[in-house]
């Protein structure tokens, strides 16, 4: 920071950017738009980079974009877009000025950015949820089209085995439109699909990160693809300084908010800067429930004193958080008796 004399803000978003250049004492020297391609950005910023500080904000399309800068030697930082939201309102042109006043003035929110495996287990991750998601919506549809022809189907969890069974004998009787064939065909291959990928997704864990893949298997709940979810956003464990840290970061504590003498009541957080982390604790939640385990009698405890299972999960997950933090920076399984 001793050597830099310019202060350079990007607003970055699909299509265009918005940049500004400050000097040392906070003068604006250029802003302007451009496209979001790093050939058309670096020949305008070439007279500030050597001696500049690049700060921009965490967006889906920031990423070529910061690789392409720190490649070439750049002094560059993300901004956590969950802290510059509590201070700021949307205006590209105003966002790439603050950005580049907070490098300025030492304020700048830093985002903790993953190195390329991390960020390839992050895609494969998010296809694997589109994936799902289109699992959900075809599997609506086909009990959407039984309900609307009368279609009676067994008294089971739909798409179990009987369930199943019993789809599959409508659809071989002969008299059955195509648009249900069509579903139920789409739906075996998003089926088939969603398998390899989880493979794929498990393999490629187990490849890179083997130590703490199997420590977290070890707690009751996590599957081979849950443990996945937990590496992907969470490593390295070092990032956080406490299990308290590594809560908030998942979203399944309560948000307080004090002013003065009044604080409001604590809820949950309906968004979470990594949603897909707290997804996969929920479910890992779900499925401890259903043990006789020590988290599965925890988590019958609470459903029963709040009513709800939705607490009684998310009061689950978060105590699961705190598991992971200790067996990863430990580097010992879980033993629940001593957790």
């Amino acid at each position: 920071m001793k050597n830099t004399k310019y202060f350079i803000g990007l607003d970055v978003h699909k299509q265009k950017t918005s940049y500004c250049v400050r000097n040392q004492l906070g003068n604006i020297l250029t802003e302007a738009e451009t496209a979001t391609l790093y050939s058309e950005l670096e020949p305008r910023l070439k007279p500030y980079l050597a001696s500049a500080i690049i700060g921009l904000e965490s967006c889906t399309s920031y990423y070529t974009l910061y690789q392409n800068f720190l490649k070439k030697g750049y002094q560059i930082k993300v901004a956590n877009t969950i802290q510059l939201r509590q201070l700021i309102t949307k205006n590209d042109k105003l966002d790439a000025q603050r950005l580049s006043e907070m490098l300025r003035l030492g304020t700048f929110p830093c985002s903790y950015i993953p190195d390329e495996k991390i960020q390839r287990l992050r895609s494969l991750l998010q296809v694997r949820h589109t994936l799902m998601e289109e699992k959900t919506r075809c599997n609506n549809r086909i009990q959407a089209f039984l309900d609307r022809n009368g279609i009676i189907m067994p008294d089971q969890e739909a798409f179990s085995k009987k369930w199943r069974h019993q789809l599959l004998q409508y659809i071989g009787s002969g008299d059955v439109s195509l648009e249900l064939r069509y579903e139920y065909d789409h739906f075996i291959y998003l089926e088939k699909q969603a398998e390899h990928l989880d493979q794929e997704i498990s393999g490629y864990t187990l490849k890179h990160w083997k130590n703490e893949y199997q420590l977290i298997q070890s707690i009751t709940g996590f599957g081979p693809v849950l443990s996945c979810y937990v590496i992907a956003h969470i490593h390295p464990i070092t990032r956080f300084s406490s299990n308290r840290k590594l809560r908030r970061y998942a979203g399944v504590v309560p948000a307080f908010q004090e002013s003065a003498d009044k604080k409001s009541k604590g809820h949950i957080p309906k968004t979470s800067s990594r949603k897909h982390l707290r997804w996969a604790l929920i479910q890992a939640a779900n499925a401890a429930g259903r043990t006789n385990t020590k988290l599965g009698r925890y988590y019958q405890k609470k459903k029963k004193q709040k009513n709800n299972a939705g607490i009684a999960h998310v009061a689950v997950a978060s105590s699961m958080t705190d598991i992971i933090y200790k067996v990863l920076t430990t580097k010992k399984p879980y033993n629940p008796r001593s957790c």
